[in-house]
Formats: structure tokens, sequence, C-alpha cells
């Protein structure tokens, strides 16, 4: 893992807030879709703090390859009522039209609480929700709730709906105790399945959970689809009784998902870690070390049912000032946090684009990098 990816970078940001001294507005939890032509639109949360009640989805777009951006505001959908937060991951589907999974967090009755509870670990009652553009994400359609086919009772928004080439939708996500602590299907990393193209989720799929145990937990999951037509499956691993992470998992599935390898370790310890498929076999992944400081690209190998970890390079603030102290409460841990998230796609120019929330200046910024592979597949 000593060795470098031959790539050429550039950086910048997508949105910060230009009146930091006056208010209060910090930004979170990007999702970058390229639309084409050089332009790229990003979805990001914009509030007054990490977990913040007035949390809003906000818009910009580059027309020239992520260089230079547009505030645009908040998403077109209707407002949420006071007391209720949101997010959301974007993807393009066959059709070019953009989904937004929107996440819609109620503390209505819970005022002045965060997101977890510190002792539970329950979340806010949460609900999903499906919103399209067929205009590239200048008006959209009125949001439609997703039923999930399990129950969580909670849920975490951690990726984009993936479209299979079959045609289906898969939702992917963990379940989450509620407020209370209540987990009645125990903690396991599903994917609501929708055949017809979100309209309903009727079925589920098992991905990812530990046999004879509630207490490990996978989040952050992903799922992308190999050039071979198998899915995999990627989370952040967290051990809950030792109150430490375990290294990043991978699983596999040849059925579509009907069935999945055990889940194994990917030898990466980190967090939030994004894998995207550039050829055959080859994948990379973008993530937020935790033995090491910083956000870094790791070179994928995906042989048989091996995963191997080629070259890898940081990207952004590898020393201590870009690391993150973990302590036993996770709850606390969450609003510890100091970057992350990342969202990566491939433009149609071939540049790698990532884009991640980070602070900077005591202000939580959105910050694009472009990656040009010169040993592209």
């Amino acid at each position: 893992m000593s060795a470098e990816l031959s790539i050429e970078m550039e950086t910048g940001v997508v949105f910060r807030n230009p009146m930091a001294h006056v208010t209060s507005r910090h930004a979170y939890f990007p999702s970058a879709i390229p639309l084409g032509n050089g332009e790229v639109l990003v979805s990001y949360n914009v509030g007054e703090a990490f977990e913040a009640e007035n949390l809003r989805v906000h818009l910009s777009r580059s027309l020239d390859g992520g260089r230079t951006w547009v505030d645009e505001g908040r998403l077109g959908v209707p407002e949420v009522p006071p007391g209720v937060s949101e997010g959301t991951k974007m993807a393009v589907d066959s059709d070019g039209k953009i989904v937004g999974l929107l996440q819609r967090h109620d503390r209505r009755e819970l005022a002045g609480e965060g997101l977890t509870h510190t002792g539970t670990l329950g979340f806010v009652p949460t609900r999903f929700e499906t919103t399209l553009s067929a205009d590239g994400g200048r008006t959209w359609s009125e949001p439609c709730r997703v039923e999930p086919p399990i129950e969580g009772p909670e849920w975490e928004l951690c990726a984009p709906i993936t479209e299979l080439s079959d045609g289906r939708w898969l939702l992917i996500s963990s379940t989450w105790p509620d407020w209370s602590g209540r987990l009645p299907n125990g903690h396991q990393l599903v994917a609501f399945v929708s055949s017809d193209r979100g309209s309903s989720w009727p079925e589920w799929l098992p991905v990812m959970s530990e046999a004879g145990s509630e207490a490990v937990i996978f989040w952050e999951s992903k799922i992308v689809e190999l050039s071979d037509g198998r899915l995999l499956a990627v989370a952040w691993c967290h051990d809950l009784p030792a109150a430490e992470d375990r290294p990043n998992q991978y699983a596999l599935s040849s059925d579509g998902g009907a069935t999945w390898t055990p889940h194994r370790s990917t030898g990466l310890i980190g967090q939030t870690q994004t894998p995207l498929v550039i050829g055959e076999g080859r994948v990379l992944v973008v993530y937020r070390r935790t033995d090491e400081p910083g956000l870094w690209l790791q070179d994928v190998r995906i042989e048989g049912d091996e995963w191997i970890n080629a070259a890898t390079r940081p990207l952004w603030r590898h020393s201590q000032e870009g690391s993150t102290r973990m302590g036993d409460s996770m709850a606390e841990n969450f609003r510890a946090l100091r970057f992350g998230a990342p969202s990566v796609v491939r433009l149609d120019d071939g540049a790698v684009f990532v884009v991640f929330w980070c602070y900077e200046d005591n202000v939580s910024v959105i910050r694009w990098i472009r990656l040009e592979l010169n040993d592209r597949d």
C-alpha cells in the first residue's frame, strides 16, 4: 500500500458561507452527479450547526467540469415544518432523470435534541422520500414517501439509490434503533428493492449482519455493480460493546443481491468509504482514514472474491489537523466529526470528481477535488 497513484489533482470549494462573520451557515453531506457537457450538480445540507433542526438541502451547479460554481439555493420541493431537518443523496437513472433520495428527521416532539440519543444511540423519527427532476435539477416532483419493507425502526441515509442493469432500484441502509433504543430486527445492513422505479418497495435483501450479535453495526454502506454484473457492497463496521471500529467490510453477490458472500475485511481502517468502478475488476475508494489523518484514495483490484489493495494516496489534510479523535460514545463521536462523507463520480471527460464536507477556518464548507488518472482504464 505504499505506492502512489499516477494522478493530477485540482481542488477548490463548491460552497462556503459568504457571510460567515454575520450568520452561522455550515454545509455538510454533499452528493454529486455529472450531467454531461461539463455540467455537474451538487446537493448538500445547509444549517446553523451539524445537527441543527434548520438543515435544508441546497444545490450548486458547475458548467465547467466542477471548477467554478453557482449557488442555486434550496432544493425546489415543498418546505418541511419547523422541527424537521433533511438531507439527500442524488443519482441519475437510465432515463436521464435525477433521483433525489430525501431523508426527513422529525424532532417536533424532541425539541432541543440532536439526531441521536447519547444513552440508547437511538435516532429521531426518520422517513425516506424520493423526488425526481427531468430538467437537470431545475424543477422537482412532489416527494413520494418510501414505505420500508422491513421495520428499522429508523434508518441511515448513506448512499444514493442504485439502479442495476436489470432495471431494479436498490436503496441501501442500516437498521437503527428508535429514540428509546428499540431495535426489533437487530443491527443489519439491508437493501430495499423497487421494480417500478421507486413507486413501491415491497422487497428487501439482507446484505451484512453479524450472526448471533446485535451489537456489530454496518454503517455508511454503498452498493455498486461491477463490470462483470456482480454487486459489491462495502460498509464501515463498528463493534459497539468494544467501542471500536473494525476494518471496513465488503461482500459480493453473483445473483443480483439475493445472496451474498460472508462479509470480509477490506484491510482499510476508516469510515464513509465510497467506491467508484473505473474498469474491469478495478475500483477506486475514497474514505476518511482513522488509523492515519485525512481523506484518502485507495486503488482496489477485485480478483474473484478477493479484495486487493494496490496504490494509495492522501487527498486532503494528511496531518494531525485532519484527524478526528474517537471516544466511547458514538453519539458524541458523530458530533465531533470535522470532515467526511465523500461523493465520488466519473465525469464525461474521464476525470474522477470528489466532493466532501470539511471545516476550514471554523466554517464547514463543501470542497471539490478533480483527479486526472494518467493510467486510466
